[in-house]
């Protein structure tokens, strides 16, 4: 099984007033909070601007009896139905509601809970936008040779269908494509190119408009030639979470995965050419936790290793080239995002 690492990007900034007394009142008065229903135990999304705490459930269904622990700030002044540990009933859109003190006055927070299904994105909303400083060439993102970029790379092809119309269930399969096989989406960029004639920084990274605010659930990845060549085996995935269009800066973005299928090339390389085992038929999937991402439109991918990086020695010869290193393939991407039952 791949690694997959979520990133959680730290809200704590009233650390400092942990031991000393502030100048102004607290505002991040809780730090965190984790409800148990059932067998199932999630993070909560907690929002001290708004005064809120959800809870969003993938299994669990009864809310009846909702265990929950809270951790506060330790300077804050726990009032009406404030504790670190209580049990209470949220089923049915009911809300608790718990009083805290920021040493000036009274804050009240509302605590809900609720189950959260997952709905594929309809790919016919998402693209690709080039042209971000530090992502890959656009040039180089389109090198398909004929009318109706039947063979080569198109930023269309990542969210096209096509391939997903004879999803190949093996190796095998794959290889024998030749009208939906040779269509891909991605890269090949020598170090040189790395620099454009006016200065441009490019890099092993693209950017995707998913066509409106959603908190993702899972984004499965389409390897074009399946763990033995140029396909990301070492990436990280990022969401933007500013207003308005997104920026080449990459500390604008916040990362909220890092995945590693690396370990995918050996196996690959030891299976039978028709066989189905899952790497072949499931793809390159990342799944995330509800209460671990931001609501954000766009996201990032950067490429830090592709499997022709880690197996130089027993790549294909033929793929030894410098701009190997640089490059970057996948024909597809689908993605599914967080829909509230409330």
């Amino acid at each position: 099984m791949a690694a997959v690492t979520l990133g959680v990007a730290s809200c704590d900034i009233e650390k400092k007033f942990e031991t000393e007394i502030p100048e102004y009142p607290m505002t991040q008065l809780v730090k965190s909070a984790t409800a148990t229903a059932g067998d199932e135990t999630v993070e909560g999304v907690v929002d001290n601007d708004k005064h809120t705490v959800t809870f969003v459930f993938k299994e669990a269904k009864d809310f009846s009896a909702v265990n929950i622990k809270m951790v506060y700030l330790s300077r804050v002044v726990l009032k009406d139905g404030a504790a670190e540990e209580l049990t209470t009933d949220l089923s049915a859109n009911k809300a608790y509601s718990f009083v805290l003190n920021n040493l000036e006055e009274d804050v009240t927070y509302s605590m809900t809970a609720f189950r959260a299904a997952t709905i594929k994105v309809d790919r016919s909303q998402c693209s690709v936008i080039t042209g971000l400083e530090g992502d890959a060439n656009p040039v180089k993102m389109s090198t398909a040779t004929d009318p109706d970029g039947k063979y080569g790379s198109l930023p269309k092809h990542l969210f096209d269908g096509i391939y997903m119309t004879g999803k190949p269930t093996n190796e095998k399969e794959n290889t024998q494509w030749s009208s939906i096989g040779y269509r891909w989406f991605g890269w090949q960029m020598t170090t040189d190119e790395l620099t454009g004639p006016n200065g441009e920084k490019y890099g092993n990274a693209y950017t995707v408009d998913l066509g409106s605010k959603m908190r993702v659930a899972k984004m499965v990845f389409w390897p074009y030639w399946p763990y033995t060549r140029i396909e990301g085996a070492q990436f990280e995935i990022y969401a933007w979470t500013l207003d308005g269009e997104p920026s080449g800066d990459w500390g604008n973005w916040q990362l909220i995965a890092s995945a590693d299928f690396s370990d995918r090339f050996e196996l690959a390389a030891s299976l039978p050419g028709d066989s189905t085992d899952p790497i072949f038929s499931e793809g390159m999937t990342v799944e995330y936790n509800y209460a671990d991402v931001p609501e954000a439109r766009y996201y990032r991918v950067k490429s830090i290793k592709n499997f022709m990086s880690i197996y130089q020695d027993k790549i294909d010869s033929n793929w030894k080239e410098p701009s190997n290193v640089n490059a970057y393939s996948v024909c597809e991407l689908e993605v599914w995002q967080y829909n509230i039952d409330e």
